[in-house]
């Protein structure tokens, strides 16, 4: 059995965020509830759960939620063939795009590492960074 963590992220329209996630990022729909306004979604072993603010199901919420959402994180999300997924969100939603593909090299511990990546902000204000390494 391997643990991870997996975001559960509120939406203020489930509807667009779907078409967000789904046609745009690629993502594929494990399991929803409509009636929820909840959807579990996958895309290269990562996994995500949106849930619509309006919905009937429980919330935990420790504050008021004010757009943009997720304030003061951003997720990265290690990937491969960046550019082509650079690409195609540029294609189908460049206003989305936060910080535009760059390499950039980090020193980690004795060593350097360096990684292509950008930033995309989904509908509702969230960060995902986006990295290759190089």
């Amino acid at each position: 059995m391997s643990l991870r963590v997996v975001p559960e992220l509120y939406c203020v329209d489930i509807d667009v965020s779907k078409h967000f996630y789904v046609d745009i990022l690629g993502f594929s729909i494990k399991y929803q509830r409509p009636e929820e306004q909840f959807l579990f979604l996958t895309l290269d072993g990562v996994d995500l759960m949106l849930e619509g603010l309006n919905s009937a199901g429980r919330k935990w919420l420790t504050g008021d939620m004010n757009v943009p959402f997720g304030r003061g994180v951003n997720f990265q999300w290690d990937t491969i063939d960046i550019d082509n997924i650079y690409g195609r969100i540029q294609s189908l939603s460049p206003s989305s795009i936060y910080m535009a593909l760059e390499t950039k090299t980090y020193e980690c511990n004795d060593q350097l590492a360096t990684q292509k990546q950008f930033i995309v902000q989904d509908p509702n204000g969230y960060l995902f960074r986006f990295c290759e390494d190089s």
